[in-house]
């Protein structure tokens, strides 16, 4: 099998969840698409370098979450916008009632305001089932900083709920 062809079907493989993670990173589906985009061309570039035996899922979130903050860094800011249309239109479809759309608005919210590590890493995590040395992996540090990143994450959000 050629390089490209294995890469090709790495890309096929890991593109929706990549796109899944980024939409929620960023907030909107245009901008995860064209970052999506960059982050598999920049994976296709570095394919070659990539040691054997690597963990192939963890470096393209790390990829992935690299070009996600780069893109919100080009926005002028650090915080992603949040999906709140998506959360509206998922409450509507399933005939959710109004305290429990608000319970939707509030979590999106508190999620929002996360730094953008802990966001990222309670996100691989929760959304994407990595585990704590996956995420390590993807937004750097060792697996107990991604551990303290989704812990904090989690109170965070625990204790704005609560508020």
């Amino acid at each position: 099998m050629t390089p490209t062809a294995t890469f090709n079907e790495l890309a096929e493989r890991y593109r929706p969840e990549l796109l899944a993670y980024m939409i929620r990173l960023l907030g909107d589906v245009h901008d995860a698409e064209d970052a999506c985009q960059d982050a598999l061309l920049r994976a296709y570039r570095a394919y070659a370098r990539l040691t054997p035996g690597s963990n192939v899922r963890a470096w393209l979130y790390k990829i992935a979450t690299n070009t996600a903050f780069n893109a919100l860094k080009r926005r002028g800011r650090i915080a992603s916008r949040t999906a709140d249309e998506d959360l509206e239109q998922l409450a509507a479809e399933s005939d959710a009632t109004f305290a429990l759309r608000e319970r939707l608005r509030a979590i999106a919210q508190a999620v929002e305001a996360l730094p953008p590590k802990q966001r990222a890493a309670l996100m691989l995590r929760q959304f994407h089932g990595l585990s704590y040395a996956e995420i390590a992996a993807s937004i750097g540090g060792n697996a107990a900083s991604a551990r303290a990143n989704v812990y904090v994450a989690v109170h965070k959000i625990r204790q704005a709920l609560a508020d």
